[in-house]
């Protein structure tokens, strides 16, 4: 009798899956990925690519490190990144591995250096032919037996896909951060749930191991998810027992083996409230334990479940929360307040969605727009669905809503909705076209349009436009070395550098090995940040020599924009050309705006 009860799913008919034969999936496929390749080259046109920053650099430079003689996989250590300690990278190897494998094994023909770049390149669009796979396939099952004419819902798939353009631009050669991997992960926790099988479970189970191998940003789906999947098996929904125990059982094996490939032995031991490590390691296991093994033995009502689950969970959580206090204060409580207030409080994707009117990014505004009104035209469905399937498609809509939410919260997840919510598009586009429903849903798309934009334009009256102006801060993040010539660094003996933070980066794809920068526009490099700030800002000698002691150079370039020297009294006098008591300057062997300067601690002022 428990192997039929855990054997309990619902047909794909049930949740209101479409069954296209073999050459229509083919065509859907195709649609999406073209117009994503599209997408993919429109970013190419401009000579400039939209979505590779600091972290794809960042990145880069971990992997070269790692296929170096002095790289180890086990070891996150970036000795170039010298705060006076070393930067501990929180990135995984997870992420690392394909390119590593695909460099190795292109360098059988040839160079190494080759290998890589082509890695860089091959992986992102291989991941970009996944992504349509899984978007392909959420739509076509959320979809249902539509009634559209072919062609029309081929139009209506790649309109889906151009609402997903920045999610598309996450998969561009060269975006080597981890965000498209964290997509890819939620989009297959979506096709999972759209499942509803045993295959179903396993494929959420993995997927949200790995979206937390990854990063935390994955959390709050990874956890609706879960207690989405634990709401239906207290409810006793047909399918659930076994969704939540494949699931459970995916989470605690690739847990397991995600630990052991990718952290080792100390890294598993390891405290670490920002990234992969024993406090989620364990949580993340125990949780699994405790679903499992009360999907496998608690029978009885909607009470008894519920409290087979609650009672151990809540003690688990109080468990952890004691034995991990320091991680109660969330992951980036490593951030200084100087760091804070000069770095990480001027980060755009940190702040509500006001900050997109505040920053006049009114293009922005307008797709959020567009994605709210979409969900809330659906919502009326998703309530028609909940009253005949209940779990699978509303689940999926509910990640989509969690998302939106989100980025009202705090804008770094807007990525997130754009590949969930216009999945929904489609399905809203032959509910509007279908004989029987055409009016009701026509009027709840213009219903859901009209108010989205009533209060979003309301917004554009409440929240005044703010820019303001820029300071010596800002001078100090942004590169001001761009083409200008680094090869005084080749004349002098290697040792550590004193930077803004903006001109880390391209020193260390240009200075010869042995070189290492203060700090970089990471949260874990706040204490080198802290330093910089305090000897490029500060008015007071005394705390300018004791931030500048570890350190045996200084290097700024010459800016055409003057920095206050009132505000920023190094800062300003050496990005204007001019010399600093303390501060011999290295003669380039050509004119260059990039300053080295070896430091004279005694006679520094």
């Amino acid at each position: 009798m428990r192997g039929k009860a855990m054997a309990e799913s619902v047909s794909e008919a049930e949740i209101g899956a479409g069954t296209l034969d073999a050459a229509s999936t083919t065509r859907s496929f195709g649609v999406v990925f073209a117009t994503s390749l599209l997408i993919v080259l429109m970013d190419f046109a401009d000579g400039s690519l939209f979505n590779v920053d600091v972290d794809d650099r960042l990145r880069e430079l971990q992997i070269r490190f790692l296929l170096s003689e002095k790289g180890s996989w086990y070891d996150p250590a970036l000795p170039f990144i010298a705060m006076p300690a070393p930067y501990l990278s929180p990135w995984s190897r997870l992420v690392d591995l394909p390119y590593v494998v695909i460099a190795k094994g292109l360098s059988l023909v040839m160079s190494a250096g080759q290998a890589l770049q082509a890695a860089f390149w091959i992986w992102p669009l291989v991941m970009l032919a996944v992504f349509s796979l899984l978007v392909t396939s959420l739509a076509t099952r959320l979809f249902g037996r539509s009634t559209l004419p072919q062609r029309t819902r081929m139009i209506a798939l790649a309109l889906m896909t151009m609402f997903m353009a920045i999610a598309v631009l996450e998969f561009v050669p060269g975006r080597i951060d981890h965000h498209n991997v964290q997509i890819l992960a939620l989009l297959a926790i979506a096709l999972g749930v759209c499942r509803w099988d045993r295959v179903g479970g396993m494929l959420i189970g993995l997927a949200s191991a790995a979206s937390l191998i990854v990063g935390l940003e994955g959390l709050p789906f990874v956890a609706f998810a879960y207690a989405a999947l634990v709401g239906a098996f207290v409810l006793d929904v047909r399918g659930a027992r076994a969704m939540l125990w494949t699931a459970s059982l995916g989470m605690f094996a690739a847990t397991v083996c995600g630990a052991v490939a990718f952290l080792g032995v100390p890294g598993i031991l390891s405290v670490q409230c920002d990234a992969f490590s024993a406090p989620y390691i364990v949580l993340m296991l125990c949780f699994s334990g405790i679903l499992g093994l009360c999907c496998l033995m608690v029978r009885g009502n909607a009470f008894v479940r519920l409290a087979a689950l609650a009672i151990p969970s809540v003690a688990l959580s109080g468990v952890a929360g004691f034995g991990f206090r320091a991680c109660l204060a969330g992951p980036y409580a490593v951030i200084d307040p100087l760091s804070q207030a000069y770095w990480f409080d001027r980060i755009w994707q940190e702040h509500s969605i006001l900050y997109f009117y505040a920053g006049e990014r009114y293009s922005l505004v307008v797709l959020f727009a567009l994605l709210a009104a979409v969900l809330l035209a659906v919502a009326p469905l998703a309530v028609r669905q909940a009253r005949s399937t209940f779990a699978p498609w509303l689940i999926v809509y509910g990640l989509a809503v969690v998302a939106l939410v989100l980025t009202v919260v705090q804008t770094r997840y807007i990525r997130f909705p754009i590949a969930l919510a216009p999945l929904f598009l489609p399905v809203l586009i032959g509910w509007a076209a279908d004989g029987a429903d055409r009016n009701y849903g026509r009027r709840a798309m213009i219903g859901a349009v009209a108010l989205c934009w009533t209060i979003l334009a309301g917004l554009f009256f409440l929240v005044p436009p703010f820019q303001p102006a820029a300071d010596a801060v800002d001078f100090m993040a942004s590169d001001q070395c761009t083409g200008q010539d680094f090869s005084v660094l080749d004349a002098v003996t290697p040792g550590r550098i004193a930077a803004p933070s903006g001109v880390g980066m391209p020193i260390l794809f240009t200075a010869p090995d042995g070189f290492s920068v203060a700090a970089l526009p990471f949260h874990r490099a706040s204490p080198g940040m802290k330093r910089m700030y305090e000897a490029f800002l500060s008015t007071d000698p005394a705390i300018r020599r004791a931030a500048l002691a570890p350190f045996d150079y200084v290097v700024v370039c010459r800016s055409p924009v003057a920095a206050d020297p009132q505000r920023a009294p190094l800062y300003a006098a050496l990005s204007a050309g001019k010399d600093w008591p303390g501060l011999v300057r290295m003669k380039p062997p050509h004119e260059s705006g990039f300053q080295l300067f070896r430091i004279d601690h005694a006679a520094l002022r």
